[in-house]
């Protein structure tokens, strides 16, 4: 099967998970013998495909999925969409949808029906839990016969990481230590951390792209603590996997996620995890390798790490949790989608 994979232009320009998402989802639909690509609409067509999956519905998505169907093209849309989003705010997505159009004479629309009409006209959709299903189906009232729940997955490089690589590169960093990986920013929630555990002497490493918008933010988390560092982006792969297997906890209290790269990569390398309470992840992490926190509750940020670091989980408890999540097993799920999409599509021609 030919798969034409887009998002987004300025996803690509940026750092985050679901650019990794992205890039690793092609490259499994391709070790299991299908030619996917992440394609150039400027240079090439749509239509020399045999399905569109597209990654996220909105930043203006949704005229990509208008021309798939015009085009007869079968369409998948991974919604990728983070909590909360209620009914009552759908309805007043809605309202406001109705009013700007007849303001304008239907010349302005709002990101809102952008996003509507890509759910609208997707043949399925692909969501990270049940939490997002939910977002969908109320708030945007997707029918719920075409909402698929799939796990993002985590590269084989995290079950099998060696520390060495880490530590000899980072020879300063003192153990044990706390890890936190991803973008520097609110979301991410990092200030949070280092002030949840200031003075308690344990390091707090930060590793994450951060940009001169962020640059601020950085000086706030290294001046809560003497015990905070930034160490800067780490390619992902073996070197944020050797971190992540170098760390004694990985922590990421954000304000919100989908369902978060970086804490099924800590616990595929076999690590305890602290993270945020505000997810759409469905997978049921025991409580001795996972604990769910609110961002801005640091004293329950603080008593999770120093808990983890008392009593660290029995070797291979917290790698077992994610055991079944590989990039390949993924793929085989979006492809069983596939058909479900060439077959709602065939059914509409």
């Amino acid at each position: 099967m030919r798969i034409a994979v887009l998002s987004y232009p300025m996803l690509f320009q940026t750092r985050g998970g679901l650019g990794m998402k992205v890039g690793r989802t092609v490259q499994a639909l391709c070790d299991i013998g299908h030619e996917a690509r992440l394609i150039d609409p400027v240079r090439e067509y749509l239509r020399d495909y045999d399905l569109v999956h597209v990654f996220a519905g909105y930043n203006g998505n949704h005229r990509i999925i208008e021309q798939a169907k015009r085009d007869g093209l079968p369409v998948v849309l991974s919604t990728i969409m983070n909590p909360p989003y209620s009914a009552f705010e759908g309805r007043r997505g809605r309202l406001l949808n109705r009013l700007v159009g007849k303001l304008t004479n239907y010349k302005l629309t709002t990101s809102h029906w952008q996003l509507h009409t890509s759910i609208t006209l997707a043949d399925q959709l692909v969501v990270l839990g049940t939490g997002e299903r939910r977002m969908l189906v109320e708030a945007f009232q997707a029918d719920p016969a075409k909402v698929n729940v799939i796990f993002n997955g985590v590269g084989h490089e995290f079950f099998k990481a060696d520390p060495s690589e880490f530590l000899q590169k980072y020879p300063h960093i003192r153990q044990p230590f706390v890890l936190h990986t991803g973008l520097l920013g609110d979301v991410k929630n990092q200030l949070g951390l280092a002030r949840a555990m200031a003075g308690s002497g344990v390091q707090i490493v930060l590793a994450g792209y951060a940009g001169k918008d962020t640059s601020d933010y950085l000086a706030q988390c290294l001046a809560a603590s003497p015990d905070v560092i930034h160490l800067g982006e780490l390619a992902h792969g073996s070197l944020i996997a050797s971190a992540c297997v170098a760390a004694s906890v990985i922590a990421i209290p954000s304000r919100h996620e989908g369902m978060p790269n970086s804490i099924l990569e800590g616990l595929a390398a076999d690590r305890p995890v602290v993270l945020t309470d505000n997810h759409v992840m469905d997978l049921h992490l025991p409580s001795e390798v996972a604990v769910e926190v609110h961002a801005d509750d640091h004293a329950a940020i603080r008593k999770a790490i120093e808990g983890f670091l008392r009593q660290p989980p029995p070797a291979g408890r917290a790698r077992a949790a994610v055991q079944a999540l590989s990039w390949e097993a993924v793929a085989r799920q979006l492809v069983d989608v596939y058909g479900k999409a060439i077959e709602c599509n065939r059914r509409a021609s």
